[in-house]
């Protein structure tokens, strides 16, 4: 019988250089994603700080036994306070750290605190997935099935590192409501890190007609650019995908895209993305509210 004891809310110093910060476990839940400690508001509140998350999970796997998971999520997303989590965008299948047998693939996962895991796999190999549900790629909401026992999570652990500090905010046209972009400018400077939260960047997938839900995404950055005479900062993202928003939040088909974005201090956004249906890159603008973080 496997068990384990848990401190809901535990703060583990984390030491790099001369500073420290902490990781807080926030929420527990069960297989059937019901929270049994701690709070999903508590991890709502912690993302839309601009907090990074982490995913602990524990399932059974034949041959091996009982395994423990934990993932890191490169981007996290906020819609109220019952519906948070975040998606793994950097992922290759891999069998439980056994080895990779799968041909080479981006593994997409979908993951909520309260909600079931969904997954995507697209192809970087030239060739459709193996059982694709379109032409190229294969999308699962439904990805392990309770019946074969296997993969199938017992609990989840939420973790939460909130470190960042917000140090400019702006409206879609780049009109600031805390902070200027000389503030960005100098926290790069100084070394930190980037991180943005974008309001309501998937909304341009939501179906003409349909309802939009409010939504909030974040996404660290990985490298900055100052322009001085122009006075913004560009910033290019990690890669992550881009979905039609939903909850809970799922995938609508093949109604999503992965790439990168270039964020601008001044409200402008270029999306660099990959269309799953024909596997054709695509290059969009549009103006989004952003929130700029740096630790």
């Amino acid at each position: 019988m496997f068990a384990f004891t848990i401190n809901v809310c535990a703060e583990v110093p984390l030491t790099s250089g001369e500073k420290s910060s902490f990781v807080k476990l926030l929420c527990t839940t069960n297989g059937d994603h019901k929270p049994i400690a701690g709070s999903v508001a508590d991890v709502a509140a912690a993302v839309r700080r601009g907090a990074d998350l982490r995913r602990f999970s524990t399932y059974n796997l034949k041959g091996t036994g009982m395994v423990e998971e934990t993932m890191t999520l490169q981007t996290t997303w906020v819609f109220d306070e019952g519906h948070v989590g975040g998606l793994q965008t950097l992922r290759h299948p891999v069998n439980a750290g056994l080895g990779i047998s799968m041909l080479p693939s981006m593994s997409l996962w979908i993951f909520g605190v309260e909600a079931p895991q969904r997954s995507t796999f697209v192809p970087l190999n030239g060739k459709p997935v193996a059982n694709a549900t379109g032409k190229w790629v294969r999308v699962d909401n439904e990805p392990f099935g309770r019946e074969t026992d296997e993969f199938v999570p017992r609990r989840y652990l939420w973790w939460a590192r909130s470190d960042w500090k917000l140090i400019y905010a702006h409206d879609k046209n780049g009109y600031s409501s805390q902070g200027s972009w000389e503030d960005i400018r100098k926290a790069v400077k100084e070394g930190r890190i980037l991180k943005v939260g974008i309001k309501n960047l998937w909304s341009y997938l939501t179906p003409a007609g349909d309802e939009t839900l409010e939504h909030e995404v974040f996404i660290e950055c990985t490298t900055d650019f100052s322009h001085l005479d122009e006075s913004f900062v560009g910033a290019l993202t990690q890669p992550t995908f881009l979905l039609q928003p939903s909850v809970p939040l799922k995938f609508t088909g093949e109604n999503f895209a992965l790439g990168w974005l270039v964020v601008r201090s001044d409200g402008k956004v270029q999306r660099v993305t990959l269309n799953p249906t024909n596997m054709q890159w695509e290059r969009t603008w549009d103006r989004y509210a952003v929130r700029w973080f740096a630790r």
